[in-house]
């Protein structure tokens, strides 16, 4: 069942108390939660769990998803662009005929993702970025920056 936008707003408040640090703050835990089409244009997210979670058709431009949990979530055909996933955790990921230009994937685990069709120009990377087998980065358009 999708999450209501109350439920999505009450979430993300109290996600935003935890990263300043305030009482009543929890951490985000959207795993498996049903987001699809969502706009979190902009959202800070830092840390979150999303592991599962159906983004498919969301829009996240912008979005700080630094160091979250993002495990097996489904963006396809989503748009990421200029979102920073530095760190995240993105194995298994369905980022199929994502938008992911100018992300960055500096220190992303990436790992078993699928990126087909996926859009990755201008996307950040360095040498700690994980990709799935076989996966060629500057081919894609990605950008590799060494001394991250």
């Amino acid at each position: 069942m999708p999450m209501t936008f109350d439920e999505l707003l009450k979430t993300l408040e109290l996600h935003a108390r935890y990263l300043r640090g305030e009482t009543g703050g929890a951490k985000a835990n959207l795993a498996g939660a049903d987001l699809y089409g969502v706009s979190l244009m902009d959202a800070d997210l830092r840390g979150a769990n999303l592991a599962g979670a159906n983004l498919r058709r969301a829009i996240l431009c912008s979005a700080n998803l630094e160091g979250a949990i993002l495990a097996g979530t489904s963006f396809k055909r989503g748009i990421l662009e200029g979102a920073n996933l530095r760190n995240a955790l993105l194995q298994s990921a369905c980022l199929k005929g994502v938008n992911l230009e100018r992300v960055d994937l500096r220190g992303a685990d990436l790992q078993d993702a699928d990126l087909e069709f996926a859009s990755l120009t201008g996307a950040l990377y360095d040498t700690q970025t994980r990709w799935p087998q076989g996966f060629d980065p500057a081919a894609a358009g990605a950008c590799c920056l060494e001394n991250s």
